[in-house]
């Protein structure tokens, strides 16, 4: 398996999902250098673990994340970088070593590399998944009701994919969940299962605001 260098951010990447990134930190500009050397271009983000895990001193990124590719990559003069990564495929990562990167203010940070097993969402039937897609799409209306502007649900309703992959991407990276309950999702086995543990999202957020609401502004029904 191949070992690609590894972006701890506390951000969830679906596949099919595209993130704009600054990077400005030595070891993440040492990792831009190692994913230039692969083809295409990628490296992984995984967030930190639920519990952190120690090895050689440092908390060590999750073990499942996303294979991303740089699609942009442009330096600025400060020597700082923006790029754009899209979301290739879900992935298990086994951690081969971490690198000591020194700082500019003296010290040393992890960079982390991982060996890489592709682990794709298991598609199931087709009539399943459909099914469940529609419970997931017609909650995430109800929940664009409530918590996006017009233009905004507007903007979802029009950029919303016909691929039931990436309506899943698209419904879970727009649920503005933390990133512990977006990993359940992403770690969801099935394609089914990913919808439907987003619903069960949206309807958690849904009766959680319903009940704020009734409360009034003293917090009293």
């Amino acid at each position: 398996m191949p070992v690609v260098p590894v972006f701890p951010l506390d951000v969830v990447v679906f596949p099919g999902m595209t993130v704009p990134l600054h990077v400005f930190e030595a070891r993440y500009k040492r990792l831009l250098k190692a994913a230039e050397a692969l083809d295409p271009v990628h490296f992984v983000i995984a967030p930190p673990p639920r519990e952190a895990l120690e090895d050689e001193g440092a908390d060590r990124p999750g073990e499942i994340g996303t294979l991303v590719d740089v699609l942009e990559s442009e330096e600025s003069l400060d020597g700082t970088v923006n790029l754009v990564a899209h979301g290739r495929e879900r992935a298990k990562l086994t951690y081969d070593h971490v690198e000591p990167v020194p700082e500019p203010s003296g010290g040393v940070r992890p960079l982390w590399f991982a060996e890489v097993e592709p682990w794709p969402v298991e598609r199931t039937d087709p009539n399943d998944e459909r099914v469940a897609a529609w419970d997931a799409l017609e909650a995430f209306d109800r929940y664009g009701d409530v918590f996006f502007a017009p233009t905004a649900r507007d903007q979802a309703a029009a950029a919303m994919p016909d691929d039931p992959l990436y309506q899943a991407s698209f419904v879970c990276a727009n649920l503005r969940l933390p990133p512990d309950g977006a990993q359940r999702l992403l770690e969801a086995p099935s394609l089914v299962d990913r919808f439907r543990e987003a619903r069960k999202a949206i309807d958690a957020r849904l009766a959680a605001h319903h009940a704020d609401a009734s409360l009034g502004p003293a917090g009293e029904a």
